[in-house]
């Protein structure tokens, strides 16, 4: 299955500082020794036997990639108790100018500098590297109480009821905008999936299980029932298992799938969603499939591992969404089996035929439902897909830099503030000491801080909105699409296999040599006649029955092919319904794409009204500064 990686961590070279602005002294240059290469942090600590704290701060953070925002170190220091001046100096020691996230390494020497200062060491690399082996442990009280923003959800849905504007309409018990939701009409929907295992009853199949219902009444009323495929979604979440302490447990990565619907909780190996894929494409050749991640040979670092998290989120939440799928009993044993799915599948007998061999012989009435301009509708989605495809490709890559700029910007605006919360502390006290102006001037940097703070926290929190809205929204919908494209590739080339040509051609070779032998066994009958009644004896023209059952094998071997063409004809039938029914899913998916567009447009009307808020609030503050020269005397 073909897929689209994520874009990469760093930011383009277009945001690259000039010619002018690098020979300006940088206080947040690149660590170095003597003036020599750069140091690599990341490495100064490892190997070490680290106290717990490091991996809880860490882990607390909600690391992303194997990296935490500069944002969410900041907050772990904050509770720190060391001065606005001391935590600056560390973040400029660990963290570039340029960088808006941090590595695991890195964040361990920022809290071993927090140790450090809180005894009054001397905060330098050179001395954390002499004492590597004897750190003090830092204090961090209250970490566990810090809010570092609600934990990343992609969970595939397009828009949640918390995240639209006030007034827009969301349906009750779906996580999805629903157009069609207006009809109340209640009769048996898409066509019933087969019954491949014995399963429990699965939650909402009355809508689509098609039960007690011919194959005419179970496929006609789908197209009736289209308003069904997008309530009572479930909604997964994936997370990674953790290992034992000090101890690698595992040799692979193993995944927590959370059903909410169905409140069930397994461990699952990438190789175990390999394996459900490739049983859903020999079950359902004609179905839009979703597509899982790349496998990946060798070592697989932390950033493309958080990668395959999400792109194994959004696979399985396809499936959610699929009217025939989500209620395969394969798919829900998958969310549901309590045990490995390796020994599980060991004591189960899985069949792998497709979902048509349990649906014939089928109703006249279902070729009346297919469009006669189905394969128009066919060809015409063929041809726009490519260009679709790249497109998205292109908006997903775009909108993923405007989303690291916005957390490059958060990450500044709270440098400026801590900066400038420390030029408070250090001017607080002026030279003369009748001024009051520089002791107001001072007071104003303080609240000025503050607000900076203000806004790199709103900053964040779009940054974070965008992350886990817009951006996978449009991976979830490029998707789709790749998806919709590997679908038409597959049934062409089932088409070039030719079987009821090559049947049709088998039967008239078989009825011309059929003909044949009739001819021959009736000339040599009648031969056989004419020298009885001559009474020659011995006629050597070959016995009459001799052509007998060479005639009976072949006419039952043109039955057999006969009644094979009219069951690939029925199949043929059956396989352009359900193309019909997979390009009407996917031409209804289509009214979800509004929902990414709203919500995106509310999360930065709540950005624009936030950094508002701030500013109005900020400006009387700075007008009452003391500006006239003669108040500093």
């Amino acid at each position: 299955m073909s897929t689209v990686d994520d874009n990469d961590d760093s930011m383009t070279a277009s945001f690259s500082a000039s010619t002018f602005e690098s020979e300006v002294n940088d206080p947040w240059t690149a660590t170095t020794r003597g003036g020599l290469n750069p140091i690599d942090l990341s490495a100064i600590l490892s190997g070490m036997p680290l106290p717990a704290i490091y991996t809880t701060a860490f882990d607390l953070a909600q690391p992303s990639g194997g990296k935490i925002t500069v944002l969410a170190l900041n907050k772990i220091l904050a509770v720190s108790g060391l001065s606005p001046a001391t935590v600056d100096k560390i973040l400029n020691i660990v963290v570039a100018p340029t960088r808006s996230r941090i590595t695991k390494g890195e964040c361990s020497v920022a809290l071993a500098l927090v140790a450090m200062a809180q005894k009054n060491m001397e905060l330098t690399i050179e001395n954390l590297t002499a004492h590597r082996e004897d750190l003090p442990i830092p204090h961090l009280p209250g970490l566990e109480n810090i809010d570092f923003g609600s934990a990343a959800d992609t969970s595939g849905m397009y828009a949640t009821s918390s995240s639209l504007p006030k007034g827009h309409p969301v349906n009750v018990g779906s996580s999805i905008s629903d157009p069609w939701r207006t009809s109340t009409y209640k009769g048996n929907g898409y066509p019933p999936p087969p019954s491949y295992l014995a399963s429990p009853p699965i939650p909402s199949a009355d809508i689509l299980s098609g039960s007690g219902s011919n194959s005419d009444e179970a496929s006609g009323s789908g197209v009736r029932d289209v308003h069904l495929w997008f309530l009572n979604l479930d909604v997964i979440r994936i997370t990674f298992a953790p290992e034992k302490e000090g101890i690698f447990l595992f040799k692979h990565t193993n995944y927590i799938v959370e059903s909410k619907g169905r409140r069930t909780t397994v461990i699952r190996r990438y190789s175990d969603f390999w394996w459900l894929l490739d049983i859903l494409a020999k079950r359902f050749p004609y179905r839009i499939l979703p597509n899982l991640p790349p496998k990946r040979l060798g070592v697989a670092d932390e950033v493309f591992l958080e990668r395959r998290l999400r792109g194994l989120t959004r696979f399985t939440n396809a499936l959610m969404r699929h009217p025939i799928l989500k209620n395969d009993p394969l798919v829900i044993s998958f969310l549901t089996e309590p045990v490995e799915l390796a020994l599980w599948r060991k004591n189960v007998t899985i069949s792998t035929e497709d979902e048509f061999t349990t649906k014939l012989p089928i109703s006249e009435s279902l070729v009346k439902q297919v469009p006669l301009d189905l394969e128009l509708q066919l060809e015409s989605i063929k041809r726009r897909l490519p260009a679709s495809v790249e497109y998205y490709r292109s908006m997903v890559h775009v909108m993923d830099r405007v989303q690291k700029r916005t957390e490059a910007n958060a990450g500044d605006y709270m440098r400026f503030s801590l900066a400038l919360n420390a030029l408070a502390d250090c001017e607080k006290h002026c030279h003369v000491e009748e001024c009051y102006s520089c002791g107001q001037l001072s007071q104003g940097y303080g609240k000025i801080s503050s607000h900076m703070g203000q806004a790199s926290n709103v900053l964040e929190v779009q940054a974070r909105a965008t992350q886990r809205g817009i951006v996978e929204d449009l991976k979830r919908h490029r998707d789709l699409l790749v998806s919709v494209m590997e679908l038409l590739q597959r049934r062409e080339r089932a088409r070039q296999g030719g079987l009821v040509e090559t049947l049709k051609k088998r039967i008239t070779t078989q009825e011309q040599k059929l003909t044949h032998l009739r001819t021959t066994a009736a000339a040599t009958a009648a031969a056989a006649a004419r020298a009885e009644g001559a009474g020659e004896g011995g006629y050597g023209g070959g016995e009459p029955g001799v052509y007998d059952a060479q005639i009976e094998k072949l006419v039952q071997n043109i039955q057999s092919d006969r009644a094979e063409m009219e069951m690939q004809s029925q199949r043929a039938i059956l396989i352009n319904h359900t193309l019909w029914m997979e390009i009407l899913f996917y031409h209804k998916n289509q009214a979800l794409i509004a929902s990414i567009y709203q919500n995106f447009v509310h999360e930065q009307i709540k950005t624009s009204q936030g950094l508002t808020d701030t500013w109005e609030s900020l400006s009387p503050i700075v007008h009452d500064l003391p500006m006239e020269v003669n108040a500093f005397n």
